[in-house]
C-alpha cells in the first residue's frame, strides 16, 4: 500500500474509466461518511534490563552501579546508601575501592574522597604532582611516577591513616626499565595487595603491589588479566589460559600452582571454600556476548566432580568479600525473575550457597523503534533485550466504532547484524502482507524483497528469485514495484504481482506512487504520469512546477500528496478536479502522510489534520497525547497510530469520515475445473476494511442457489474459495454458474458494496444411482440422462 516505507499510491481514476467486480459493475448506495471514533491507548511496550555493575567488597557492604542511579553502597542487609552522583557508563574496577568499607572516588586531575561506609567519615586527598591515580586497596591510594619515555615508571603508595594524616611510602623491589603499566576491569586485588601488568622493553609481565609490605615481586608467570580470565579472592590468585584455571595460594604466589580444566566458553568468578565459582555461556539465553546476561553460574570441585548450578542465568563478573564469599548477580530462573545480588557462601563442608542480597534496579528499554500502521493492522519492529534482537509484532486493532486492541501476534526475529528498527524496510500491501527486505548499511541484511503473510513469521517467502533487486518503489494490494541495480545498463523498475510472482510491467522510470493498478511514474524531476500496470495504458501527466526536484510522492484514491526539495513547497494534487493546493507543513518534507482527502503531519510535538475536500485546507490538531516517536497513518481508516512519551501507541481518528467502500483491484477467473483439489479462488481488494461479506452462487440455467460463502472482518482484500460442491458437499454439475457478491463496510455506515458476474466450471464427476446399481459419470452426462 505504501510508497516509501508506509502508504503506497496510485489513482486508477485517471486511467481507467469505471471500476468493475470481476464481470459486473460496481454500485454503492448513498452513504454517510463517518470516521472511526475514539482514542485507543496500546500500554506502553517496555523491557527492563538489569545493568548492575559490582565495583567492590567490604565486611559490612559492596558498591554498585544500577543504569539511571546513583552509585549505591549496599549493606548485606540489603539496605542502600547513595554514595556519588550517577554515571552514564559502566564504572573501572578497582578504582572505586577494594577489600573494605572505603569507598573512593577519584576527581580528575588530582583528587580522591575516600568515604569509610562503615563510620560515615570522608576525607580528600591530593594527588602530588606527578602522581597518576591507578586504585584504591583498603585506606592505601596507588599511584603511579615516572614516565613510559623514559622508562622509569613505578608506584607510591599513600596510606591514609585514622587520625587523617598521609603517609607517602615508595614501594620496593620495583624492576628497573619498566616503560608501561596495564590495568583491567577485573577484581585485581584487596586491601592487602594487586595483581599489575606491566611491561620491560617488549616484553610483558605479571607481578604482585603487596601493600602492607610496600614490596612489588614480579611472578615467574604472566597471567592472564582480561575480565573473567582472574580474580583475587582472599585466599587464592585464580586465573584462566587456554583452557585451564591456575589456583596459587596467597601465601605463596611464587609456588607452584594447582591447575584443572575449564574448557569451552567459560569465566572464572571466584572460589568459595573449596569450590570454583564459574560462569558458562548457555546458549539458550541469547548470543554469545561477555557482557551480556548470558551466563550461568556454577561450583566447581577441584577434583573434578560434577559441577552444581548456582544461578540460572548471570552477567557480568562477580567480586569477592573480604571474608571468603562471592558477590554475583543474576537470577535463579532464565527470565527476569528475581534478578539482583546474591552472596555465594560455604557452609561449614565447604559446598556453596546462594543468598539472595538486594534487588536489581533494572534499565528501562523503549522497545518500539518502529511501527506501521495499514487496514487497522498494527505492526511494531521491536527491541527485545533479553536476546538483543529486533523483533517483529503485528496486533489486530478493531476497524469499528471505539477500536479494541487485539492481542500482540511474534511475527519472528531480523537478523542479528539489524542494529536498528529502521534496518528493515516494511511496505504493507494493504491486504495483510508485508513486503520486506534489508536496507542497513554496513549490515548483512538480505536486501531482495521477501513477502510476509498475515500470520508469517520473518525472513518470509523471496519475491522474484530470478533477479537481484536493490530498492522497493511501491506495494498496493497483489503488486510490489522493485528496482533492479545498475549494472551497466539503465536500471529497471519491475512490477511483481505477488500471487502469481510473475512480472506485470516493466519501466525504466521510477515509480514514485502506487494505488491498485495505477502507478505513478517520475517524468522528469517536476512530473509524474500515471499508468494502469495491467493494460500498459497512460494517463495525464501531472506537473508539479519548473525546477521542483520532486520527492516523496504518495498517493490515496483520487489524490496526491508531493513536496518540491529545492522549493521547499508542499501540496496534495486532486487527479478528479486537476486542481493543486499548497499547504504550510515547515521544515518536515518528508514526515507528513496521506489519507483520502487529507494530510497530516506533526508540528511542534503534535499531530496535524489539514483537510482539503472543501477546495481550502482546513488544519486542526489531533490527538490527547504528542507524538514522539514513530508514527503512521493508516489511509484505508483515516485513523493514526503514534508513539507517545510515556512510550504507550495511541491509536487516533484522524476525525476524516472514510469514504465509500470501493474496489481497487479483482482477479476473477472465469472459468474453474472442479473436481481436484484447487478451488475456485476469486480475490476482490478494496479501499477500507468490511465488516462482513456473502457470495452467492446460482446455476445460471435455473437459477438455483448451489452455495452461499460468507465471512467476517476482512482487512483490504475478499478472498472466498468454492470447491465446486453444493451445500451438501456434492460436486455440482458442469455449467456456467452466476455469482453475486455484497460486501458490507466496517464503518457500518451506507449501502453494501454489490458486485456479480458468472464461472464457468468444467470436468466435474458424479455418482449416477439406478436400479441396475451406481456408476460414475460426467455430472453434464447425469443432467442430460435425467432430463
Amino acid at each position: 500500500m505504501a510508497s516509501g516505507a508506509f502508504v503506497g499510491a496510485a489513482i486508477a481514476a485517471t486511467v481507467s474509466t469505471t471500476l468493475v467486480i470481476g464481470q459486473g459493475p460496481v454500485t454503492t448506495g448513498t452513504t454517510q461518511r463517518q470516521t472511526v471514533t475514539g482514542e485507543v491507548v496500546v500500554p506502553a511496550s517496555i523491557a527492563l534490563r538489569p545493568q548492575t555493575a559490582l565495583l567492590s567488597a567490604g565486611p559490612s557492604g559492596f558498591l554498585r552501579w544500577e543504569s539511571g542511579h546513583d552509585l549505591l553502597w549496599t549493606g548485606y542487609d540489603g539496605n542502600d546508601t547513595k554514595v556519588g552522583p550517577a554515571e552514564t557508563s559502566v564504572p573501572i574496577v578497582p578504582h572505586f575501592g577494594a577489600g573494605s568499607d572505603v569507598v573512593a572516588v577519584y576527581d580528575h586531575p588530582g583528587n580522591v574522597t575516600l568515604r569509610d561506609m562503615s563510620t560515615g567519615r570522608s576525607q580528600q586527598v591530593t594527588l602530588p604532582v606527578g602522581h597518576s591515580y591507578v586504585s584504591t586497596l583498603g585506606s592505601t591510594i596507588v599511584t603511579r611516577t615516572g614516565s613510559s619515555f623514559d622508562a622509569n615508571l613505578t608506584w607510591r603508595l599513600l596510606e591514609v591513616r585514622d587520625d587523617g594524616s598521609v603517609v607517602h611510602r615508595a614501594v620496593e623491589g620495583v624492576p628497573d626499565g619498566i616503560a608501561g603499566t596495564f590495568t583491567a576491569n577485573a577484581p585485581l586485588g584487596d586491601a592487602h595487595g594487586q595483581v599489575v601488568q606491566y611491561r620491560i622493553g617488549t616484553t610483558s609481565h605479571t607481578g604482585w603491589l603487596d601493600v602492607d609490605q610496600g614490596r612489588f615481586s614480579p611472578l615467574p608467570y604472566r597471567a592472564e588479566t582480561n575480565p573473567g580470565h582472574i580474580v583475587v579472592t582472599p585466599t587464592h590468585l585464580l586465573w584462566r589460559q587456554d583452557g585451564t584455571v591456575f589456583v596459587h595460594s596467597r601465601a605463596d604466589l611464587s609456588a607452584t600452582p594447582r591447575t584443572m580444566p575449564l574448557t569451552g566458553d567459560a569465566l572464572v568468578l571466584g572460589m568459595v571454600g573449596d569450590r570454583l565459582v564459574v560462569s558458562r555461556y548457555d546458549s539458550s539465553l541469547g548470543e554469545l556476548n561477555y557482557g551480556k546476561p548470558v551466563w550461568r553460574v556454577e561450583a566447581v570441585a577441584l577434583d573434578g566432580s560434577p559441577a552444581r548450578t548456582l544461578l540460572a542465568r548471570s552477567s557480568s563478573f562477580g567480586v569477592p568479600t573480604p571474608r571468603g564469599g562471592l558477590l554475583v548477580q543474576g537470577g535463579p530462573g532464565p527470565g527476569w525473575e528475581q534478578w539482583g545480588v546474591s552472596l555465594v557462601e560455604a557452609t561449614d563442608g565447604g559446598e556453596p550457597t546462594v543468598r539472595s542480597i538486594a534487588d536489581a534496579y533494572p534499565q528501562k528499554i523503549q522497545t518500539v523503534e518502529r511501527l506501521t500502521y495499514t487496514q487497522g493492522r498494527l505492526s511494531t519492529v521491536e527491541y527485545d533485550p533479553l536476546h538483543e534482537r529486533r523483533r517483529l509484532w503485528t496486533r489486530d486493532v478493531g476497524v469499528s466504532g471505539s477500536p479494541t486492541v487485539g492481542s500482540r501476534l511474534p511475527r519472528g526475529a531480523a537478523p542479528g547484524t539489524c542494529a536498528g528498527g529502521y534496518c528493515l524496510s516494511l511496505d504493507d500491501t494493504g491486504d495483510g502482507r508485508t513486503v520486506v527486505a534489508g536496507r542497513a548499511v554496513g549490515a548483512t541484511l538480505d536486501p531482495q524483497p521477501h513477502l510476509l503473510g498475515p500470520a508469517q513469521s520473518l525472513p518470509g517467502a523471496r519475491i522474484d528469485g530470478s533477479r537481484a533487486y536493490e530498492q522497493v518503489g511501491a506495494v498496493s494490494g497483489r503488486l510490489a514495484a522493485l528496482r533492479t541495480p545498475h549494472d551497466g545498463t539503465a536500471a529497471q523498475t519491475r512490477i511483481v504481482d505477488l500471487d502469481t510472482g510473475q512480472t506485470v510491467y516493466t519501466t525504466t522510470d521510477h515509480v514514485q506512487a502506487m494505488w491498485g493498478t495505477t502507478a505513478w511514474l517520475a517524468d522528469g524531476n517536476d512530473a509524474v504520469t500515471p499508468v494502469d500496470v495491467l493494460t500498459g495504458r497512460r494517463g495525464t501527466q501531472v506537473w508539479f512546477g519548473r525546477g521542483c526536484l520532486l520527492e516523496n510522492v504518495e498517493a490515496v484514491g483520487r489524490w496526491l500528496r508531493w513536496f518540491c526539495a529545492l522549493a521547499g513547497t508542499h501540496g496534495v494534487f486532486d487527479t478528479v478536479t486537476r486542481k493543486t493546493i499548497t499547504f504550510d507543513a515547515g521544515s518536515v518534507g518528508t514526515d507528513a502522510k496521506l489519507g483520502d482527502g487529507f494530510v497530516v503531519f506533526p508540528r511542534d510535538g503534535r499531530l496535524t489534520v489539514t483537510d482539503f475536500r472543501s477546495g481550502t485546507p482546513v488544519t486542526r490538531t489531533v490527538g490527547q497525547s504528542p507524538v514522539a516517536g514513530p508514527w503512521d497513518l493508516d489511509p484505508y481508516t483515516g485513523v493514526i497510530a503514534h508513539l507517545a512519551p510515556d512510550h504507550s501507541i495511541h491509536i487516533v481518528p484522524s476525525g476524516v469520515p472514510v469514504p465509500p467502500l470501493v474496489q481497487l483491484d479483482a482477479t476473477v477467473a472465469a472459468t474453474y475445473v472442479k473436481g481436484g483439489a484447487g478451488q475456485w479462488t476469486p480475490k476482490w481488494w478494496l479501499n477500507k476494511p468490511t465488516a462482513s461479506w456473502t457470495l452467492v452462487i446460482r446455476n445460471q440455467a435455473t437459477g438455483t442457489t448451489v452455495r452461499t460463502l460468507s465471512g467476517g472482518v476482512a482487512r483490504g482484500v475478499v478472498a472466498p474459495a468454492w470447491n465446486g460442491r453444493d451445500g451438501s458437499g456434492g460436486l455440482v454439475s458442469d455449467g456456467v454458474y452466476s455469482w453475486a457478491l455484497s460486501v458490507t463496510p466496517a464503518d457500518g455506515e451506507g449501502a453494501a458494496l454489490t458486485g456479480s458476474g458468472s464461472v464457468r466450471l468444467n470436468g466435474s464427476e458424479c455418482l449416477l444411482r439406478s436400479r441396475a446399481g451406481s456408476q460414475t459419470v460426467a455430472c453434464s452426462s447425469n443432467r442430460s440422462s435425467t432430463g
